[in-house]
């Protein structure tokens, strides 16, 4: 499988996203590139939210590795885009969130779906994600 290159428009960072781990040891310097990672259909129920922006170390991240923090990482940005101080939670997020139900559901819609890297078809096992990449999470589709 060909490798995808980093995409060449650098949108403005998005500083309130939890940074995603590597699986290095020691602490990576973040970009000012994130990933944007879209949830389609059922993975954007689960998720809550149709579109994530998470800052990647420069070397980037496998996207097993990102899958795997995933369900915390969405998690986390909701809670900080949410304030977490709306007592009301009417949020239309808050709704997928609140009870903790949606985001570990998340985790077997990804395991089900395929994922493309910049628009091309990706294996989770193998692709790496780089900063200014985007990851499409695709579960599978009924119909035609």
């Amino acid at each position: 499988m060909t490798e995808t290159s980093p995409a060449t428009a650098s949108p403005a960072p998005d500083t309130s996203a939890a940074p995603v781990p590597t699986s290095a040891p020691s602490a990576a310097p973040m970009t000012g590139a994130p990933i944007s990672v879209r949830f389609f259909a059922a993975a954007a129920e689960a998720a809550g939210v149709e579109e994530l922006r998470l800052p990647v170390p420069a070397e980037g991240v496998a996207v097993v590795d990102l899958l795997t923090e995933l369900p915390r990482l969405v998690r986390e940005q909701l809670s900080t885009t949410a304030g977490g101080d709306d007592p009301a939670g009417d949020h239309d997020h808050d709704r997928n969130t609140n009870d903790g139900a949606a985001v570990p559901g998340l985790e077997r819609v990804c395991a089900r779906s395929s994922f493309l890297v910049n628009g091309v078809r990706a294996r989770s096992e193998t692709a790496r994600l780089h900063p200014g990449d985007q990851l499409d999470v695709l579960p599978p589709f009924a119909g035609g």
